[in-house]
């Protein structure tokens, strides 16, 4: 009780002394959508969505339920062989260089991103789709804007352009 009387005495004489309110948060600069057809990326991986009649903040909350299946950090891949029933399984797992070998964990190294990539574009695709969201193409510049290591600004990004209005791309087709 007492905090918020202090609260409120100090908010009475921050008004009687004319402060002025903060400023407002400026909006972040939206990357241009219109893309020439010549430098338009796949359709499969880079695109952006947009649902018509949405306001910002549904489409922010759909994006942010949606981002939470997306692969974040370091994956781990699938383990080496291991019998079903070990004899030994209390023992720790040291790495043996995999059932691959050394020129099959260079191979893994190569296609991980182009793989990672995948897999976050398609559960995007997948929880995106049912909710109403259409898919439009984009370049390959303008999506590694929308997709930084920054999640909240990607999120905030996306959901303005989902919210916006429809890109001048071509739609992509399911």
């Amino acid at each position: 009780m007492a905090g918020a009387i202090i609260a409120a005495v100090w908010l009475m004489q921050a008004a009687a002394q004319g402060e002025a309110p903060a400023a407002p948060v400026p909006e972040e600069a939206m990357p241009d959508l219109a893309v020439p057809a010549n430098e338009l990326g796949d359709d499969r991986k880079y695109i952006v969505f947009h649902k018509p009649g949405v306001t910002m903040e549904q489409a922010e909350a759909d994006l942010s339920f949606c981002w939470r299946f997306l692969p974040h950090g370091v994956q781990r891949t699938a383990p080496s062989f291991i019998p079903w029933q070990q004899g030994d399984a209390t023992r720790p797992v040291v790495y043996s260089g995999g059932s691959y070998g050394l020129v099959g964990a260079a191979i893994g190294a190569i296609i991980a991103g182009p793989l990672e990539r995948s897999v976050r574009q398609l559960r995007l695709y997948r929880c995106m789709l049912p909710r109403g969201y259409v898919r439009y193409r984009t370049s390959e510049t303008v999506w590694k804007l929308l997709n930084g290591d920054d999640a909240a600004r990607s999120i905030r990004l996306q959901a303005r352009i989902a919210a916006g209005p429809v890109p001048p791309t071509p739609r992509a087709d399911p």
